[in-house]
């Protein structure tokens, strides 16, 4: 569940529900997937959390991939710790024995009595294991992976007076407050004096103890004044419930802002020539070439040459004998040079702004988007129809595809450090924003599917014959080589609207961050000639049946309140993009 569905549908949804029951289908659904690889694959899919490999702490013999980690009350019952482990934490606490019952409490997580049943045994994850205990009376510890155990206190006590006992390895500051039986009740914000009770047990623990944070994580400033003030490991439960899976990833990001200020090591490239920003570049502005050459068709004489010769009528006969037909090609013809011309765009700004700067998932945005647009090629050769031209300009656009493919990311300033997120306006604005964009892309991928398969199969549907004053025996007599040809338009347009729906998708999923103007401008520019096209083109040759229409400004609808609700995010102080400085 990431947070642009967390936060906006889910969460809602699940905070009305009595509380075992909204744990269950939360935690069902994450031990679900993370039960198969496929599962995992997706939730990886969805968030990309993986931790930067700059987060790995050692501790002993053991390495931590990121000092951020999961506390045990968040899955006590240990239903999910498999898919839990995919969201990008350092470590997972479990209990011992029999834990707690959790609740949600006000902001807060409320421990229980003990449960019926013991938990079970430890889980095989890639990350490694904090074990929690609770001995008889009631005093807690965490034993590390390699057996050092730290004993638990409350955070609000403070230290003793003067250094702690050389033989003490590690501490941890629970967050919260503890009840006379011994049940924690854990908030989901930060204390404000905890800051400086850390610094303070830092000051008294021995030269290399440990120190851990429990509890009491809301946001990533929280994560950075904790290890400011010498924390060395943190964990979080309370603040991924009441602020969504994503809030891990914020924190890291935080935590790599504290610590150097950088992104990802800036590659490397060789020759100009080999860097692959050029060539995606190069095919978006192919593609983009090609939408504006097929605009200029559809608006005047709709046929080619060889389309001519292949039907065996000039256009000028086409248009005076079927009139309606003619205009059916030619809004066909409209909407497929509107999605290119969008597309085109859309790839250029991936190449400059996504694969020049090396930005995470960039390249296998335009690689995968092409590919899927290539697939379309082979959908109309069932009817006999070979477009010589279309067939060369698809080896012009696959070879700077492959080009793209084996090129090296890079070539450009590296990506400015993402700024510290906070859940102000725009950042909650944000997260409708990115789910209505993510809605769209599905929304063009399904399009592009129905769209592939209608011009493969049946070619015309019912509000197309009824524009065209036709039946359906009457729309086969008009010839094999007439419906070949709408076939192939209709398979084109239908690949090209798989590849927008792609190049859409995975940017708005992966570099969806604060400041990223150039997203918001790839996304503007896809969609409004596409809509513009596709709208005007209806209106203008009078196919405006409504169910027809119904999808367009249903998509555009999407579109634009997506637009609407991220500028603030996308374009707001500090945004980076096109005309502004990726320096510090």
């Amino acid at each position: 569940m990431p947070d642009w569905f967390y936060r906006t549908v889910a969460q809602p949804v699940l905070f009305r529900l009595p509380d075992p029951l909204a744990r269950r289908l939360a935690l069902g659904v994450i031990g679900t997937l993370g039960r198969s690889g496929p599962g995992r694959a997706l939730i990886q899919f969805m968030g990309h959390m993986a931790p930067d490999r700059r987060l790995a702490v050692r501790r002993g013999e053991y390495e931590f991939p990121a000092r951020l980690g999961l506390g045990w009350r968040v899955d006590p019952e240990q239903w999910a710790t498999r898919g839990l482990a995919e969201f990008g934490v350092g470590f997972i606490e479990i209990h011992e024995g029999s834990p707690r019952e959790v609740r949600r409490g006000d902001d807060a997580l409320v421990e229980g009595p003990p449960l019926a049943r013991a938990t079970a045994s430890i889980p095989k994850v890639p990350v490694p294991i904090l074990r929690r205990r609770t001995r008889p009376d009631g005093a807690e510890s965490v034993v590390l992976p390699g057996g050092e155990s730290w004993a638990v206190v409350a955070a609000d006590v403070p230290p003793p007076h003067g250094e702690t006992s050389a033989k003490v390895t590690g501490m941890v500051l629970q967050a919260g407050m503890r009840a006379a039986d011994g049940a924690w009740t854990v908030p989901a914000r930060m204390p404000a004096e905890l800051p400086d009770q850390v610094r303070a047990w830092r000051r008294a623990l021995p030269a290399g103890a440990g120190l851990m944070v429990a509890g009491g994580i809301g946001g990533p400033d929280d994560v950075a004044a904790l290890r400011a003030a010498g924390a060395d490991l943190l964990s979080v439960d309370a603040g991924l419930v009441f602020r969504g899976p994503g809030l891990v990833k914020r924190c890291h990001v935080a935590l790599l802002a504290a610590a150097d200020g950088r992104q990802e090591t800036e590659a490397v490239p060789g020759p100009i020539f080999r860097q692959a920003w050029i060539w995606g570049a190069g095919l978006g502005a192919a593609m983009a070439a090609g939408g504006a050459a097929t605009m200029a068709l559809a608006l005047t004489r709709v046929l080619l040459p060889y389309d001519e010769h292949y039907l065996g009528l000039t256009a000028a006969m086409l248009e005076k004998t079927q009139p309606r037909l003619f205009a059916f090609m030619a809004h066909d013809r409209a909407t497929l040079a509107g999605t290119m011309l969008g597309l085109g765009w859309l790839y250029g700004l991936l190449a400059w702004h996504g694969i020049r700067q090396a930005r995470h998932g960039a390249k296998t945005a335009t690689v995968a988007s092409a590919l899927a647009g290539f697939a379309s090629f082979f959908a109309f050769f069932g009817f006999g129809y070979f477009d010589a031209l279309h067939a060369f300009v698809a080896a012009v656009l696959f070879q700077l595809t492959v080009q793209t493919m084996v090129g090296a990311e890079g070539g450009g300033p590296a990506p400015a450090a993402a700024e510290i997120e906070r859940e102000d306006g725009a950042w909650r604005r944000a997260q409708w924003a990115q789910l209505l964009w993510l809605v769209h892309a599905g929304g063009l991928l399904i399009a592009g599917a129905v769209i592939l398969g209608i011009g493969m199969t049946s070619v015309f549907v019912a509000e197309d014959l009824a524009f065209l004053c036709l039946t359906a025996d009457e729309a086969r007599s008009l010839g094999e080589r007439l419906v070949a040809v709408v076939a192939h338009d209709r398979a084109t347009l239908g690949g090209m609207l798989l590849a927008s729906g792609t190049a859409m998708l995975l940017p708005v999923l992966w570099c969806f961050r604060r400041g990223e103007r150039w997203l918001w401008s790839a996304v503007a520019g896809l969609g409004a000639p596409a809509y513009a096209a596709a709208i005007g083109i209806h209106l203008h040759v009078g196919y405006t049946d409504w169910r027809h229409l119904v999808p367009a400004f249903a998509g555009a609808a999407l579109w634009a309140a997506g637009l609407v609700l991220g500028a603030g995010y996308l374009r707001g102080a500090g945004a980076r993009g096109p005309g502004v400085s990726e320096s510090r």
